[in-house]
């Protein structure tokens, strides 16, 4: 089964933070895993789960 967490490609190349794997609204978002980790803090949110969204057509190897 495929689950797409991010609809929005406004997020396209960066990182964002979500609730939970189960609650996919995002938090926060930056340029680096620490920034959008730290503007998840900050919002009082102390586990976010991170991902990184690609850009389209962009090759992802895992």
């Amino acid at each position: 089964m495929v689950q797409t967490l991010i609809k929005d490609s406004g997020y396209e190349g960066k990182y964002v933070a979500l609730k939970s794997f189960e609650d996919s609204t995002v938090i926060s978002y930056g340029s680096t895993p620490a920034e959008a980790y730290e503007k998840a803090v900050g919002k009082g949110f102390a586990k976010p789960v991170l991902v990184f969204v690609p850009l389209k057509d962009m090759v992802q190897i895992y």
